[in-house]
């Protein structure tokens, strides 16, 4: 009997020891669970607040550039208090701002960096630092391009492709450096060329803008997120004179805009005009001389509006055009505007000519003779979404004008020679034709203001190097 008493009580210290241990081992797994738990749910926090300061961060950065901006447009509207407080060097101008508190010991600061911002174009670069409790740091960069509210904010602006090659070229100069419409314009030459030739455009195509081996003195911008909106081979270029070329992508650094965006306002053609024939020069008449082959319209001091089918100047004919002469070409299935031969449209001194048409128009010959600022002379489309419009240069015509006309195609080949600025559908230059773009044109139709003209995170260590030494301070 004692015997089985004692087999009994150690039976039940087994089961004591054996729930002991389950209990143990319950323990350790809700332990280690808990653990991994708790670590997870710290993981998790910290992403959590990792991405909470990454949007925080990008906002930092474009309050960077904002303030950048905002500067810009007060120097616009002739503020002299505008860069107080900027660190100032040549042609930029930097500024850190800081004691941004986000709590707990988190703070931010942004160091933001204005190219050109005394001249044309300016852009602006902001780098944000936030600064975590454990001293880790979150950085975005953002850089923008601006441009003027203007039409003519860039010298050819396409809604779709920019074609180029050969010999063709693009650069600047100013009609008007002085800023005073009373003195006299200066015309492009060698002599006042300068390397703020641009061009944009709005397609997202990849490439939207195809230069071969033509050569931009100045700025691309194009519809596309990235680079592959621009394509370019052997010898081209998309930079200032005298950069180094090597290899088929010749692009200097900060001088290609991505995102660019653009709004084509439709044209409104003014009331009022005198309905007449269509205009043929040189052309027979009935008494002497028996043969016009000159005459001028308008007269100084007055404003003419005429309107008519077309107007034709071809052979060795010479059209004046004196005051502030008006035409509205209204067929759309037609060459309105033909110069021809040796024929030539020329302005008097203190002259003005615009056109208004939604038909095609072909000037070669000897052009339209514009010693005038390029504003002198203008074009406005109002085919306004209907496309199948073409203007174009041919043989060596040339044309100070401005042109606005998004649904038309603009050819310029051979040695044509454009200056002033356009706004078109599509644009074509080959062989040695060139593009020179009227820097005084900018603030054309607007008040002077800068807005965005293309956006980009600097988001890689490629992106960044251009700009590190910039905002180091």
């Amino acid at each position: 009997m004692r015997c089985r008493l004692a087999d009994s009580r150690s039976f039940r210290s087994d089961q004591r020891a054996s729930v002991l241990v389950t209990a143990l081992i319950f323990a350790t797994v809700i332990g280690i669970s808990l653990t991994s738990y708790l670590s997870l749910s710290r993981s998790s926090l910290a992403i959590a607040q990792r991405g909470l300061y990454l949007n925080a961060a990008i906002d930092l950065a474009e309050v960077g550039i904002e303030q950048g901006l905002w500067a810009l447009n007060a120097t616009e509207d002739g503020d002299a208090t505008a860069w107080n407080g900027w660190s100032t060097a040549g042609s930029n101008a930097s500024r850190k701002f800081n004691s941004f508190n986000y709590g707990g010991g988190v703070t931010g600061e942004v160091n933001v960096f204005v190219g050109n911002y005394n001249s044309t174009p300016p852009y602006v670069i902001a780098k944000s630092t936030i600064t975590l409790q454990d001293k880790s740091e979150i950085n975005r960069w953002i850089r923008i391009t601006t441009a003027s509210r203007s039409l003519f904010a860039h010298g050819l602006t396409a809604r779709d492709t920019i074609t180029a090659s050969g010999g063709a070229w693009v650069d600047s100069w100013k009609s008007d450096p002085d800023n005073d419409p009373s003195t006299p314009a200066i015309p492009w030459s060698s002599g006042v060329a300068l390397d703020n030739g641009s061009i944009a455009t709005a397609s997202t195509a990849t490439p939207a803008i195809s230069l071969g081996s033509a050569d931009i003195y100045g700025t691309a911008a194009v519809g596309a997120s990235s680079s592959a909106g621009l394509a370019m081979s052997w010898g081209g270029q998309v930079g200032p004179r005298g950069m180094s070329i090597s290899g088929p992508y010749n692009v200097a650094p900060g001088v290609l805009g991505m995102s660019f965006s653009a709004t084509f306002e439709p044209v409104t053609v003014p009331t009022g005009a005198t309905v007449t024939s269509p205009y043929v020069l040189p052309r027979s008449v009935s008494g002497p001389p028996w043969y016009l082959s000159t005459e001028t319209i308008g007269t100084a001091g007055s404003s003419t509006y005429l309107q008519m089918d077309k107007i034709t100047v071809e052979g060795a004919a010479t059209l004046t055009i004196d005051g502030d002469v008006t035409f509205y070409l209204p067929p759309s299935s037609i060459e309105t505007v033909k110069v021809a031969g040796s024929g030539r449209i020329e302005l008097a001194p203190g002259a003005s000519l615009k056109i208004y048409t939604p038909g095609d128009i072909n000037i070669s010959g000897a052009g339209i003779a514009n010693s005038a600022a390029p504003e002198n002379v203008q074009i406005w489309s109002n085919r306004n979404g209907s496309s199948g419009q073409s203007i174009s240069l041919s043989g060596s015509g040339g044309l100070g004008a401005i042109v606005y006309a998004p649904d038309a195609d603009l050819t310029l080949p051979g040695s044509t020679d454009f200056a002033g600025a356009a706004v078109v559908n599509s644009a074509v230059l080959s062989g040695s034709g060139a593009f020179h773009y009227d820097e005084s044109l900018k603030n054309f139709g607007s008040g002077g203001s800068i807005t965005v003209d293309s956006y980009e995170e600097l988001d890689t260590p490629a992106k960044r190097a251009p700009y590190i030494s910039d905002l180091t301070f």
